[in-house]
């Protein structure tokens, strides 16, 4: 059994977009309710079509941009920064391990801060957790 959801699979940027909404899903959606013209719903499209592993078209992630930048966010879910690291920052030991999406429809990480492995943000699964 793969861990790949059926139907298109995601580019590496909109992977990344992915990322950076399991990341800031709270400020999105809060962002979205309180200045949005459609309120939360763009959001509620990726994340429904994420939850059941259906197809995400790309309008629905172009569709939350223009909603965040409407909403007055400056960037939206294209414009930020991901995946650098400082030297001296996060960097990870020998034999360390990194938390996954359990779908792999998203590229953000993170690294394990407890013994317990956190749930997906989206889906609820449990993250995917594997040796750097």
């Amino acid at each position: 059994m793969s861990n790949q959801p059926e139907g298109r699979s995601l580019e590496a940027h909109e992977r990344e977009e992915v990322a950076y909404i399991c990341d800031q899903l709270d400020y999105i959606r809060t962002t979205l309710e309180t200045y949005g013209t459609e309120g939360a719903a763009p959001l509620e499209r990726i994340l429904a079509a994420l939850r059941h592993a259906e197809d995400l078209p790309s309008a629905h992630l172009e569709a939350l941009h223009e909603a965040l930048l409407a909403a007055g966010d400056a960037v939206g879910i294209h414009g930020h920064l991901r995946g650098l690291t400082l030297n001296g920052f996060d960097t990870p030991e020998p034999d360390a391990w990194v938390l996954l999406c359990p779908t792999g429809q998203c590229a953000r990480y993170a690294l394990p801060d407890r013994p317990d492995t956190p749930p997906c943000r989206i889906n609820h699964r449990p993250l995917r957790k594997e040796r750097l």
